[in-house]
């Protein structure tokens, strides 16, 4: 498991708007994302499935995503090489600052190895610190 916490510098509500909005439109989110296809939306639950390029290499997965507030789970579906899910967690620090973190729980499916990019996990949630403060 690894995680990444930032203090983002807008109110509670505006952090999880953008979450919710981050479902649907991961782009403006998440680095690399394209092809992004909303499968099944719910009251409770929206399966997603998006393709990830990172370092040349493209990756498709379908994602399971359930949200309550404060809390975004991504869980894998399907995935060629992990199995898992990250968690997106805010809370009120003031009226205007938020602390954000992203933790990414995902397992190689053959090794069982953790997950360790830590660079990966701070690269998106400064991304998604900077889509907020800018939005």
């Amino acid at each position: 498991m690894v995680h990444y916490t930032t203090i983002v510098k807008a109110s509670l509500d505006k952090v999880w708007q953008h979450l919710i909005l981050k479902i649907e439109k991961p782009g403006n989110f998440v680095p690399g994302v394209s092809d992004v296809h909303i499968l099944e939306k719910k009251e409770d639950f929206v399966t997603r499935k998006m393709t990830i390029t990172s370092e040349g290499n493209a990756t498709t997965l379908i994602e399971k995503i359930t949200f309550e507030p404060y809390k975004v789970r991504f869980l894998l579906l399907e995935h060629p090489k992990f199995e898992g899910y990250v968690d997106n967690d805010i809370k009120a620090i003031s009226n205007d600052e938020t602390e954000m973190t992203f933790t990414i729980n995902w397992k190689d499916k053959t090794s069982q190895a953790e997950f360790n990019n830590q660079e990966l996990v701070k690269n998106a949630v400064l991304k998604t610190k900077k889509y907020i403060e800018e939005n």
